[in-house]
Formats: structure tokens, sequence, C-alpha cells
């Protein structure tokens, strides 16, 4: 990018910054200064640029009584945008089509650099990967084991090389198994690129152009994913080994640590393991070990982690989730896997497990503690004859062996409420929850409230019953935020669906940062909406 259309994109970004700061423009005042914009490009020769600020002039205009906000015209600049960090090519277009049907991947950006990373976010939508953006180095740093990316892109300024929140980031990124770093940044200096690597990046280039981010960012997250394998798989069973345990471990307690939301520990131990190596051979022994893993990766959730911790041993570490939610879980893993049947060698075996559960909810204490706590509960199960849950009741720190207790299920119809102040969405929301409802044969009872006041004040929030809440971001009277607040501060046990109209990715990531399970913004895509609310509504029932 040569040094005039850098200095005009530096125009455009400082008068973004001042657009985010203040109040909804008028289309009006927005076609003026892209006018500007035009004559500027005209003048130095870039007419694809000058071409591109007339359309969107247009779309501008054709939509004259709305009011903008900034977020919201960085989404309409996109196009205008690739013609910067592109020089009029369509980067996107050399994208093979095979790569778009490819793994996913959650891409973390950071970094205050708003147009590229609207642009990088345009010309990449149609890969599987899940952008997440968080303009602060430090809040990145944060929220870094809990957001658990493939990959960071760390946006950096000239002046930004010895910022301390900076390196606190990337130290952090190196104390993870592995996290590529890909650094980019205007500064062309060869001092600047030195200075990216010894801070600890795989790669420092120039602001790219999307095609070329792409290839480097995919070469990364597949060296993670091949590194990972070695260190972190158990060879025999395909799940994590014991090394992964403590960075699960780091997670889920920054995640206690910041919003009060439980996890689960549970310590899972094949039954009668012995008599089955001794009778049928250690090989009928390695099978029996990889069909469990293999059920537990089936039908565990997507937040769950199973870890095999040693011989017939396994962890489930349920993320984001209360002792009786734990209880009902690992009862119906139980069941299910006592009725699998498994081939070794010839001979069809069935097998049964024990496990023991505790609930994670005090940071202070170490791993250890947590997992002598989960073998006692486990010794419990085994001394009342195996295939059985125990459960290890914590009181002010303490878990006591008398203090186990076998689980129970605890069945219920689903409960949705959805909390927004426009009627036309309550009521589109409503019907696809019937829908969804009648798919699966459940009963549902629907809340609808106009307000975060309203549902607070309802007999459903005291009641503290298991539901999904679908709450929207912005309302009168309490902003849903508060409301969201309010939910995990009081452990209530409810799955929630933020719903926002706006496209800054700081709210989303603020959302997720206060413990939200899914979001979806507005304008829906329904079918994105209808996935998000199904995992949801499925989780009820685990």
């Amino acid at each position: 990018m040569d040094r005039s259309v850098a200095s005009l994109l530096d125009r455009i970004y400082e008068q973004y910054e001042r657009w985010r700061a203040g109040p909804p423009l008028a289309g009006a005042e927005l076609a003026q200064f892209f006018s500007a914009v035009g004559r500027t490009a005209a003048v130095i020769g870039r007419s694809d640029i000058t071409a591109e600020v007339e359309r969107l002039i247009h779309r501008l205009n054709g939509q004259t009584e709305r009011q903008w906000t900034a977020e919201e015209v960085l989404m309409e600049m996109v196009p205008l945008l690739r013609c910067f960090y592109e020089a009029g090519k369509a980067a996107s277009s050399t994208i093979p089509f095979s790569h778009r049907q490819g793994p996913r991947a959650t891409i973390l950006l950071c970094g205050n650099d708003p147009l590229f990373f609207a642009y990088v976010c345009g010309a990449l939508q149609p890969l599987p990967w899940r952008f997440m953006t968080i303009p602060s180095f430090e809040q990145a740093a944060s929220s870094m084991f809990r957001i658990s990316p493939d990959c960071m892109i760390v946006s950096v300024k000239e002046e930004e090389w010895e910022n301390p929140d900076l390196m606190v980031l990337l130290e952090r990124a190196g104390q993870r198994p592995y996290l590529p770093v890909v650094i980019v940044s205007k500064d062309e200096r060869k001092e600047g690129r030195l200075k990216g690597y010894e801070l600890g990046a795989d790669d420092v280039i120039a602001c790219p152009a999307a095609d070329e981010l792409f290839v480097r960012v995919r070469r990364l997250v597949e060296k993670k994913r091949k590194i990972d394998d070695l260190v972190l798989i158990d060879e025999l069973t395909g799940v994590y080994n014991r090394k992964y345990l403590p960075q699960v471990y780091v997670r889920l307690r920054s995640e206690l640590e910041r919003s009060g939301t439980p996890s689960c520990l549970a310590l899972l131990d094949l039954d009668h393991f012995k008599q089955i190596n001794d009778r049928f051979g250690h090989l009928a022994g390695d099978a029996v070990l990889r069909k469990l893993a293999a059920f537990l990766r089936q039908h565990t959730r997507g937040g769950d982690t199973v870890i095999r911790f040693g011989g017939e041993e396994f962890i489930v570490w349920l993320a984001r989730t209360s002792r009786s939610e734990a209880r009902a879980v690992l009862e119906r893993l139980r069941r299910q896997f006592a009725a699998e049947t498994i081939d070794a060698d010839g001979e069809r075996l069935s097998c049964t497990f024990s496990a023991g559960l505790v609930e994670f909810r005090d940071p202070d204490q170490p791993l250890d503690y947590w997992l002598r706590v989960a073998d006692r509960a486990l010794y419990a199960a085994k001394r009342g004859g195996g295939n059985r849950i125990e459960e290890a009741a914590c009181e002010e720190g303490e878990c006591l062996d008398e203090d186990v207790r076998p689980t129970q299920t605890d069945q219920q119809r689903w409960s949705v409420a959805i909390v927004d102040d426009d009627e036309l969405v309550r009521v589109m929301i409503a019907d696809l929850v019937r829908k969804l409802a009648a798919e699966q044969e459940r009963e549902v009872e629907i809340y609808e409230f106009d307000d975060g006041l309203s549902f607070l004040e309802s007999p459903l929030y005291e009641s503290g019953r298991r539901s999904v809440v679908i709450l929207d971001r912005v309302m009168p009277r309490m902003d849903g935020l508060e409301v969201l607040h309010r939910l995990r501060r009081e452990r209530k046990p409810c799955k929630v669906m933020m719903l926002t109209s706006r496209q800054d990715e700081r709210d989303i990531a603020h959302a997720l940062e206060q413990g939200a399970d899914e979001y979806v913004t507005k304008p829906f895509k329904w079918l994105e909406l209808e996935a998000r609310l199904r995992r949801l509504l499925k989780e009820l029932d685990a």
C-alpha cells in the first residue's frame, strides 16, 4: 500500500473513531464524507476506490430516513476496504472451494484496527472460520483460555511495540501448549519485524490481502492441530491425555473467578476391567477402552472435555454445569454405555463404569484437591457394587466421604423465556420454539416479557427452574447485560442466548465474557438462530 493510499485509509479510520464516539448518523452526513474520499481517490489515480465510493453513496442514499451507527457503516464499507487492501483484486476468489468446506477454526482478532478486521471478516466470510474481535490486549489476555482459539491475529501499531499489555498477551499465549500468533502491522521496518519475532510471534506481516493472510493462518492452524495430536492426544483412545488436564483447569478456574459459573469434574473407572484383560486378553481390553472413549466423545456436549487419566480411568469435565445438571448427564451416560456391545476379537462384550462426581466451585483449591475428592467419591461407587454414580457434596470447601450419595435424574419439560421489547420478535421466536418442540415431541412452556425487570420479578425467575432465556441486549427499564449479570451472579440454571442489533464485535465479546452461552445479531439469519436455539434446548435434556 503506497503512502497516499495509506494516508487516505488513515483519514477514514480517524473519521470512523469520531463516529463511534458520537450518536447515530444521517445518510446525508455520511455521503458528504465519502464524496470527499472519492474526490481524493480520483486525485491520486485510484479510480477503483472512486467507483466503489459512488456505489457506497448510492446505498446510503437509498435509505434516507435511516440513522446509521458506526458499526453499521463499517459493515457497509467492507467492499470499499477491499479496494484499499487488495488494490482492486478480489482476494477471496483465489481461496479454493475445498478450503471453504474444510475444518472449522476459531480465530481471535486482537487490537484496535477495526477497518482491517472488518475487511478480513468480510473477505474470508465463506470460510468455516469463527472470528472473534477483542480490541484490548489486556482483555484478550484474560479471555484467551476461555475462547481457546486456533490462531490469534494481533494488529500492532508502530508505537505499540513496547506496550506492556502486548507483551503480557504474547507471553500468556506462549504458556499454552501451542497457540500460533500472527502479528499484522503497517510498520514495515526490519526492526519492527524482529521485535515481533522476539515477542514470540510465529509470523509478522504488513497488512496483507486476505488471500495471503488466509494461506499463512491456515498453515499455522494445521501445524497447531498436528502438534496437539502429538503432545496432548492419547494414542490408544484418541481423546486428550492427562497433560491437557492443567490447561482445562486453568480455563475453567478463570471462568469461575470471572462469572461465578461452576463446573463439574467426574472421574470414571471401568468396572471389573482386570477380569476382561485376564479372560479375553489385553487386545480385548484395548477395544473396551477405545469404545468407552469414543462413546464419551460422541455423547458429551461440545463444551465438555474428555481425558484419559490413566489405565482404565477417564475424566469428564463438564463446563458451565451445576451439580444437578452433571448428575443427569452422568446418569444418562451410565445407562447408555451399559447397553452398548463391544466387538473384541470376535467376542461380544458389554461393560459398565462407575464415577465419582464433584462440583468445582472454589478456585482457590488446587487441581490435585479436586482429583482427590472425585477419587474418594469413585471409591464409594466401587464399594457400593459398581455401575453407579456417587457425588461428593462440598460444604465450606470440605468434601467428606460420608457426604457422598447416589445421583438422581430430574427430567422436566422445556421452559423458554423470551425477553424482548419487540412484540413481533417475541411472536416469531415463540413460533420457532414450538416448531422445535414439536419436532422432538416435547412439551414446552413459553414465557414472554417485554423488559428485563418484568422477567426478574416473575415466578419463573424465582423458581430457579432450568430454562433457556432469550435475552435482548437493549431494552427499557433494564439493560440485557444487567439481567445476564443477575442470572450468573445468582447462579440460575439457565442457558442464555443474547440478541443484539449491534454489529460491534466488542459488544458480542463482552456478552460472552458476562456468561452468555450464545449470541445472535439482528437482523436474524433464521437458520443460524434455529441451529443455536436447537443446541441450547438440547442441553436442557443433558
